[in-house]
C-alpha cells in the first residue's frame, strides 16, 4: 500500500548479472531483457549502467518515447537533484508523444520527488499535468495515481471540501475500473484518503466507516503491515470523537511497525498521543510527545498542518506554568508558523483552481455517471447516488466557509495578542525577574546592531549568534530575544536578509560584479555555499538569484 505514512518495500534478486555485468553484451540485449535484469538487480551503479545502455540504444534507433523510460529508469537508481533532471530530460522528449504511459508517468514520478522536498506547489502542478496528460491518453491506472496525490497535497494545504469532493470521485472511479493494474493498491490508498479528509473536516464517524473497511480488506488478505497502518488511522479518528482510552490503544498497535513508516510518521503519531494526553487532563505526560513535535521541526523544518495546535497547547501549558519566557517562546513561534501555513494554503489553493480546473472534475463526474448507467441498469439507484453525492458537496462547501471564518477569527486574535506582548516589552523595564531584558540593554544591544550593520560585519562567513554576543558583550539570549522582539525574526534569518540585501544592492549597481559565478557572488556576501545562497535569495524573494541577475542584464540596468 502506497500510504503517507508507510512506505512500500520491493525484495530485489539479482538475477544471472555476472554473466552480462560487460558494457558489450549488454548492447546485445533486447529491450525487455535489459528492463528485466534493471529490475532485478540491487546493484544501483549496474543498474546505472543498463538504464544508459537503453538510453543509447532508443538513441540511436530514435526512439523518443523508449529514451524517455531510460531516464524514468535512471531517476529511480539516482539522488534527488539528479532524478529531477533526469524526469525533465524525459518529460521534453515525451511531451508531444501520443503514448499511454508518457509524459505523465515522469510527471507524476516528479511530483512525488518534489513532494519529498516539501516543494508542494511545484509538486502540485506535475501531478495535475501529470493527470491532465493521463486523462488525455485514457490511462486510468495513472489518472488514478495522479488524483491521489493531488488529494494527498491539497488534504494537507489546501481545500478539505474539494479534497474531500475528489477523494470520492477518485473511489467511485476506481469501483467503476475493477479490472486496472495495482487495483487493490490504489482501493486502499483511496480509503485512506478519505479517511484523512473526514478528519480534517472534523467527521470522525466517517472517517472510521471508511478506515475500518480498509481494516476488513487487509484482514481478507492477511496483510498485517497494512493492517496496523490502518489500526494507527483510527487512532486519529477515536482522538477527534473524545473515545482517549480507545485512541491510545489504537495508536499503540499501530506503533509495532515504526522502523518501517516513513518520515511522517512520528510527527503524526507524537501529536495524537500527546494531545490525547493533554486532553485527558494528563499534561506532564503529553507536553514531552508535542515538544518532540517542536524538535523534528527545529531540525528538518518539516511543516505539517498540526504545528499550530501543538503550540497552542505548549503556550497555555506554559502559562499555567507561569513560566512567561517558554510562553512568550512558544507564542512566537506560534504566531510564525501561521503565517507561514496561511500563506502555503493561498499558494496551493490558487494553483488548484487555477490548474486543475474544477470544470474538469465536473466533466469526469459526467462521464461517470454515464458509465455507471451503462454498467449499472438500476438507474434509480444511481440517481440517488448523485443527490447525495451532491448533498455532501454542498454542506462540505458550507462547512468549508464556515470554518474558515473561524479560522480568520482565531488568527487575528493570535496577531492582536502578540501586538500587546511586543507592547510590555517596549516598557522601561519588563519585569524585575532575571528572565527580562530592560530596555536600556535592548537601545544598547539595538546601536550595536546598526553599527554591526553599517560596518558590513555581517559578510563574514564566521558570524555565528555567540560571537556577535561576545563582540557585543552581551549573551546570547538577550542578542537572540531582541532580534525577535525588534526585527521579527531569528538570528539566521536575520543574517541571510542582510547579506542578500547587500547582493541586491551590489547586483543592482555594480555590473562587473554581476559577471561573478553565482558561487563568488555567494561567497562575497558570506555564504558557504551557492546552494544555501540561492535558496535564501528563493525563500526571501520567490525568484533564484541567477533569474535575477538575468533580468538585470535584460533590462539593461
Amino acid at each position: 500500500m502506497k500510504s503517507i505514512f508507510t512506505i512500500l518495500f520491493i525484495l530485489s534478486f539479482t538475477v544471472g548479472f555476472a554473466q552480462t555485468s560487460s558494457q558489450d553484451s549488454l548492447q546485445t540485449k533486447s529491450y525487455n531483457s535489459l528492463l528485466l535484469l534493471f529490475n532485478n538487480t540491487g546493484d544501483t551503479v549496474k543498474a546505472k549502467q543498463i538504464a544508459r545502455v537503453y538510453i543509447e540504444k532508443s538513441r540511436i534507433e530514435k526512439d523518443s518515447n523508449k529514451m524517455a523510460l531510460g531516464y524514468v529508469k535512471m531517476a529511480e537508481k539516482s539522488k534527488r537533484r539528479n532524478a529531477l533532471k533526469y524526469l525533465d530530460t524525459s518529460i521534453a522528449l515525451s511531451k508531444e508523444s501520443e503514448h499511454i504511459n508518457f509524459p505523465a508517468l515522469a510527471y507524476i514520478n516528479k511530483s512525488h520527488l518534489l513532494y519529498e522536498k516539501e516543494e508542494y506547489e511545484k509538486s502540485l502542478q506535475s501531478a495535475i499535468l501529470g493527470y491532465q496528460s493521463s486523462n488525455k491518453s485514457n490511462n486510468i491506472d495513472q489518472q488514478i495515481t495522479a488524483l491521489h496525490q493531488i488529494i494527498r497535497i491539497n488534504e494537507l494545504w489546501g481545500d478539505y471540501s474539494k479534497a474531500l469532493e475528489t477523494s470520492l470521485l477518485t473511489y467511485k472511479l476506481l469501483n467503476a475500473n475493477p479490472e486496472i493494474e495495482h487495483y487493490s493498491e490504489h482501493y486502499l490508498y483511496s480509503l485512506e484518503d478519505i479517511g484523512k479528509c473526514y478528519i480534517r473536516l472534523k467527521k470522525p464517524d466517517s472517517a472510521l466507516v471508511y478506515y475500518n473497511m480498509a481494516i476488513e480488506k487487509t484482514l481478507k488478505e492477511k496483510d498485517s503491515f497494512t493492517y496496523l497502518a490502518f489500526v494507527s488511522r483510527t487512532g486519529s479518528a477515536l482522538y477527534a470523537k473524545g473515545n482517549y482510552n480507545d485512541a491510545l490503544d489504537s495508536l499503540q498497535k499501530g506503533d509495532k511497525n515504526r522502523a518501517l513508516y516513513n518520515n511522517s510518521y512520528l510527527p503524526y503519531y507524537y501529536y495524537y498521543v500527546g494531545s490525547t494526553y493533554y486532553n485527558q487532563g494528563n499534561k506532564e505526560r503529553g507536553v514531552p510527545y508535542l515538544k518532540k513535535i517542536d524538535s523534528i521541526y527545529e531540525a528538518k523544518h518539516v511543516l505539517n498542518p498540526e504545528l499550530p495546535f501543538v503550540y497552542d497547547k505548549l503556550v497555555s501549558y506554559y502559562r499555567d506554568q507561569n513560566e512567561k519566557e517558554k510562553q512568550l517562546e512558544y507564542l512566537y513561534k506560534l504566531v510564525q508558523i501561521v503565517r507561514v501555513i496561511d500563506a502555503k494554503r493561498v499558494n496551493i489553493k490558487a494553483k488548484t483552481e487555477k490548474e486543475y480546473l474544477i470544470p474538469k472534475l465536473l466533466e469526469e463526474k459526467e462521464g461517470l455517471i454515464e458509465e455507471l448507467n451503462e454498467k449499472n441498469k438500476t438507474s434509480t439507484l444511481i440517481t440517488w447516488w448523485v443527490l447525495g453525492f451532491l448533498s455532501i458537496s454542498i454542506i462540505a462547501l458550507f462547512y468549508y466557509f464556515r470554518r474558515q471564518q473561524q479560522f480568520k477569527k482565531r488568527f487575528e486574535n493570535l496577531i492582536a495578542n502578540q501586538e500587546k506582548e511586543k507592547a510590555k516589552a517596549k516598557t522601561s523595564k519588563l519585569e524585575t525577574d532575571s528572565n527580562v531584558i530592560s530596555v536600556i540593554v535592548i537601545e544598547d544591544i539595538l546601536k550595536q546592531l546598526d553599527l554591526f550593520e553599517s560596518e558590513d560585519k555581517f559578510l563574514s562567513k564566521d558570524v555565528s549568534l555567540n560571537e556577535v554576543a561576545k563582540s557585543f558583550e552581551t549573551n546570547s539570549t538577550y542578542l537572540s530575544k531582541v532580534i525577535n522582539l525588534k526585527k521579527d525574526k531569528n538570528f539566521s534569518q536575520y543574517i541571510n536578509d542582510l547579506r542578500i540585501d547587500f547582493a541586491i544592492k551590489e547586483l543592482e549597481a555594480n555590473k562587473k560584479f554581476r559577471r561573478y559565478t553565482i558561487k563568488a557572488i555567494a561567497n562575497d556576501c558570506g555564504f558557504k555555499s551557492s546552494e544555501s545562497f540561492s535558496k535564501a535569495f528563493y525563500k526571501k524573494f520567490g525568484i533564484y538569484p541567477s533569474y535575477f541577475v538575468k533580468q538585470l542584464e535584460i533590462k539593461g540596468k
